[in-house]
């Protein structure tokens, strides 16, 4: 089933990453003013069209898209979705904005992308971003979606242009990355070079503990526990010891990212850990 119901009046849709199901998930926010969490890539949009019409969303009806990073993943589909949705305003975070905009970094993002992934459009071939349609986010703006207002969150770490956003009506965070990956009710890791950063991640999670939220909406993958605190809190302490593992096997094992993914345990394993791996070494400046 593409979409599930999560909460309130937010439902997840799941993209099929890469053929994959419960790989991503985005989500559809079926408020007075309806909104989208996440584009998912640039070759599944038709998921998230399906979506909108078993929730009897017209595409002209929507009028916020929350694209909470640049990563392609989660960001590939924006300019295709931007002409899906000709009245949507687009919010990506100031430090992303060029990379959806901008037709030569754009083109970089995506080769680099793609080398990482070691598959040619491995989220499809994105489409630009008109910077026209979109609002940059800094954090601390407030959305109104007619019925309450969205608050946007800076949540740097897993990356310097991620934002998470708390939905007062559902007191429901869409911490979509900043806050790991909830891999069917494991959580991992993830930790991408070029930019993780520990330190401002730990920040991050302790910024979106401060609002009490009452369920995490993950980006890998949809509603978390019952227990959100406890979940970032979790979350906090995994982070360094991740960090503290990956180190140590350093130590031995210099950069080589395949030598120390197969000396990690099974509790770390996930489908993004030799990337996560990639992500330590390059923070800590071991090549």
């Amino acid at each position: 089933m593409t979409t599930t119901h999560a909460l309130g009046d937010v439902y997840t849709v799941d993209t099929h990453l890469m053929g994959v199901p419960r790989a991503l998930s985005v989500y559809v926010i079926d408020a007075p003013r309806p909104a989208i969490v996440d584009t998912g890539g640039a070759d599944t949009p038709e998921r998230l069209y399906e979506a909108l019409a078993q929730l009897d969303i017209d595409r002209e009806e929507v009028e916020h898209v929350f694209v909470t990073h640049v990563h392609l993943d989660h960001a590939g589909g924006a300019g295709v979705l931007a002409n899906a949705c000709p009245n949507a305003t687009f919010h990506v975070h100031e430090n992303g904005v060029p990379y959806l905009t901008d037709g030569e970094k754009l083109d970089r993002l995506k080769r680099s992308v793609d080398r990482a992934m070691g598959v040619e459009d491995a989220y499809g071939v994105p489409e630009l971003l008109d910077e026209s349609r979109c609002r940059t986010v800094s954090g601390g703006e407030t959305i109104d979606l007619g019925d309450r207002e969205l608050e946007l969150i800076d949540a740097p770490g897993h990356a310097p242009h991620h934002f998470a956003a708390f939905d007062p009506e559902t007191e429901a965070m869409f911490s979509i990355d900043a806050a790991g990956m909830y891999l069917d009710g494991g959580m991992r890791p993830t930790t991408p070079p070029p930019a993780f950063d520990l330190s401002a991640n730990l920040d991050t999670v302790d910024r979106l503990r401060a609002y009490a939220p009452k369920k995490n909406l993950y980006g890998h993958f949809g509603p978390g526990g019952a227990d959100a605190i406890r979940e970032l809190d979790r979350y906090e302490r995994l982070l360094t010891e991740w960090v503290d593992v990956v180190e140590r096997l350093s130590e031995r094992y210099g950069g080589d990212v395949d030598a120390i993914v197969g000396e990690l345990g099974p509790e770390w394993q996930s489908p993004t850990v030799r990337r996560d791996v990639a992500g330590v070494l390059h923070a800590l400046e071991i090549t």
